[in-house]
């Protein structure tokens, strides 16, 4: 176990038995509204052995990174999209609820000022991806740790959230609205085994804060 983790696991087996919960308030700049989201004995487990981790894991490290951009006066540079509201629930559907999914991120879009970017991790069926979005550059930065070509839903929710945007700030007349969005497959360390993804897109959330 690495030695950074051990307090965290002498507090979840001193202080957390199974079926115990941490309550962690998310705020509505990550999820849309003010929610809370809960911890598990299991999460804390799975995340200090480096087993595959849960949303709620990723959410909870958005929030500190979130805390840590206004402590640094950064807090108008990044945002952080909850993956909730834009990884789809079901991957053996057609469009898996994309029009949905596209419309949640568009509500982050929508009054996006420039030089803002938007870091969205995406699980397409426990597989952790990220996306950072630069809409006002029509570009989107793509980061998978299994370094595979294929990102079809991705790719369909950026294009749409993307094309409703410059409907919505008149950026459609400047440049085509059918313009498809340029998207850049950057490097990132590769992962070994089948299940580090979430630690791969958890360590680019927090690159150059």
């Amino acid at each position: 176990m690495n030695r950074a983790m051990k307090p965290l696991a002498y507090y979840a087996h001193s202080s957390m038995r199974q079926g115990n919960q941490i309550e962690v308030p998310i705020p509505y700049t990550i999820m849309g509204f003010d929610m809370p989201v809960f911890l598990s004995f299991e999460d804390i487990y799975e995340f200090i052995n480096l087993q595959e981790i849960s949303a709620n894991c990723i959410l909870v490290y958005m929030r500190y990174l979130e805390e840590l951009c206004r402590i640094n006066g950064q807090a108008e540079k990044f945002v952080f999209v909850s993956p909730s509201l834009i990884s789809p629930v079901r991957t053996d559907t057609e469009d898996a609820g994309r029009r949905e999914r596209a419309d949640n991120l568009l509500s982050f879009l929508r009054d996006a000022p420039k030089e803002r970017l938007y870091l969205v991790p995406h699980n397409r069926g426990r597989h952790w991806v990220l996306g950072v979005i630069d809409p006002w550059e029509d570009l989107v930065l793509y980061f998978d740790p299994l370094r595979e070509k294929k990102r079809d839903d991705f790719t369909e929710l950026m294009n749409m959230a993307f094309t409703d945007w410059k409907i919505t700030t008149g950026e459609g007349i400047r440049r085509r609205r059918d313009c498809k969005t340029k998207f850049s497959n950057c490097p990132c360390p590769l992962q070994e085994g089948s299940v580090e993804c979430g630690y791969f897109i958890l360590g680019e959330n927090g690159l150059d804060m």
